[in-house]
């Protein structure tokens, strides 16, 4: 007969080992994303000394381009893929190849018909192509393959390879800076490098661990593809026309200082908030895939605990951040920090947002709510370079408040939906 005494502990033991390894596996995570932000700070700093405002700038104009391609073909096709193989125990790697195939050309159109009209106004070299593709794809890969190993229990590896990216980024562009002259071109090609050296490795850990087999069917038919990545394409491309935008809309009319202002101190909170959102991500994310969506609320409560606790630590400290990370002209733009944290917070809503509507095959919503963003953030811009453009505190506030707006109103949509379901 099984003594109950002994049953019960041999129960506390396993759930106090549960306990021990879920927070090794939390510590060990956020000690690399600690170290992937130091390094990343790091790159701001040498950026930002090493260039000129007007080049930096002009980096962020041709990054934003590259990201608007990546939102356009890349990020919708990552998101069906990755909704899709959850529900899969084996990843049927011919399928998968024609996919990534398929899209990688998709792209490379979409880039050259893309960058015709800013080429004939003279706002884009025929030279600034293959790096706008270049850094889009190759973010494309890495991010992809990247978040396929978290899913499937790789967290530690994943959240390696992001402290290797940020290291071989800053390295590369040290190294690149040292033998070339430092203009945005340097800087861009540099970190295409970073990413080929990522990829390689992801690449060879993937194709070593990962259940892939050589099942010749398509993941779905072309038309449902199609269907579902036009929709999120839609959406992602309103999120960077709303959070994005003003990178290309201020250099493009000669105010490319408020541009680069609002970008680098906006940025080192975006850094911060996004190594806490890559942590939060690899510990609940594939959690959110498992259950198809159930743990949304759950997922929902804590990211926004984390994103007011981190704008708590971050604001009373903002001036110090931006003096010893940036030149001493950025520090009257300190208070951007906290507009960096909420977007990039935001961005983390909406991304487990996206994931849910993804799964129930609601992506319109998300799509119709990202453009009403977009078209909000898109006025407060045109009417700050029209009346006012050398206001980047102003203007980053109302980047802000249209994407807090549309968080706001995914979230309800979603709580909704799931109190229907349940």
């Amino acid at each position: 007969m099984t003594n109950p005494s002994r049953h019960d502990n041999k129960m506390m033991d396993l759930i106090r080992n549960t306990i021990q390894q879920n927070m090794w596996r939390a510590g060990a995570i956020a000690i690399l994303r600690l170290i992937s932000v130091a390094l990343g700070l790091l790159y701001v700093k040498y950026y930002t000394s090493t260039l000129s405002i007007e080049e930096v700038g002009k980096f962020f104009y041709l990054g934003t381009m590259s990201y608007i391609l990546n939102a356009l073909v890349f990020v919708p096709v990552d998101s069906y893929m990755q909704a899709r193989l959850s529900s899969l125990k084996s990843l049927p790697w011919p399928a998968l190849r024609r996919l990534v195939t398929a899209t990688l050309l998709i792209a490379l159109i979409a880039c050259i018909i893309l960058s015709t009209p800013f080429i004939s106004m003279n706002l884009l070299s025929r030279q600034d192509i293959p790096l706008l593709y270049g850094l889009a794809s190759m973010l494309y890969l890495c991010s992809s393959i990247r978040n396929l190993l978290n899913i499937r229990g790789q967290a530690n590896f994943s959240a390696s390879m992001v402290v290797l990216e940020s290291g071989a980024r800053l390295l590369a562009f040290v190294l690149a800076s040292l033998m070339w002259k430092a203009t945005a071109q340097t800087l861009l090609s540099s970190s295409i490098v970073a990413l080929a050296v990522e990829f390689a490795i992801l690449i060879w850990q993937a194709r070593r661990s990962l259940p892939f087999t050589q099942e010749v069917a398509p993941l779905d038919n072309s038309f449902h593809i199609i269907r579902t990545s036009a929709a999120l394409a839609g959406g992602a491309a309103s999120n960077t026309v709303q959070l994005q935008g003003y990178r290309v809309l201020f250099p493009a009319l000669g105010h490319s200082n408020t541009s680069a202002v609002l970008g680098v101190t906006a940025n080192i909170g975006a850094v911060a908030m996004s190594a806490c959102a890559q942590v939060f991500s690899q510990l609940y994310l594939p959690r959110l895939y498992q259950s198809q969506g159930r743990s949304i609320q759950q997922y929902a409560l804590l990211a926004t605990a984390m994103i007011g606790i981190l704008l708590i630590l971050a604001m009373p400290i903002s001036t110090f951040l931006v003096k010893h990370l940036t030149h001493s002209e950025y520090i009257p733009y300190a208070p951007a920090i906290g507009i960096g944290i909420l977007i990039e917070g935001c961005n983390l809503l909406i991304g487990a947002y996206s994931i849910f509507l993804t799964l129930r095959q609601k992506v319109g919503v998300l799509f119709r709510t990202q453009l009403l963003g977009a078209a909000l953030s898109l006025t407060a811009c045109l009417i700050l370079v029209k009346f006012n453009p050398q206001t980047p505190l102003l203007l980053g506030m109302g980047i802000a408040l249209s994407q807090l707006l549309a968080t706001a109103l995914l979230g309800i949509y979603v709580y909704r939906l799931k109190k229907l379901e349940y």
